[in-house]
């Protein structure tokens, strides 16, 4: 397992919620668990977090308590997209 915490570059959480309760107290120890760990086996993991349902992400604190960087832009390639209206006949 040493092996695994000293290589260790990113943790990434998909589906990031707002926990609440005993349970939001669990996943935020989880997360500062490993963040010890991997401090101890000397690396420093970045921490990325996906989600489809936070509105404004910007107003929940990053896991770990570390300063986090918004990206909102898709840079993935897409083919073009066409809208058509169709009222049909009545």
């Amino acid at each position: 397992m040493a092996k695994l915490f000293e290589n260790l570059r990113y943790v990434i959480i998909d589906e990031l919620h707002s926990y609440r309760g005993v349970y939001g107290s669990h996943c935020a120890n989880v997360l500062r668990r490993l963040k010890r760990l991997c401090a101890f086996h000397g690396s420093h993991p970045q921490f990325i977090c996906c989600s489809a349902t936070i509105a404004n992400p910007r107003r929940w604190p990053a896991p770990g308590g570390e300063e986090f960087h918004l990206v909102e832009r898709n840079g993935a390639p897409s083919g073009e997209k066409y809208f058509v209206f169709y009222n049909p006949p009545s």
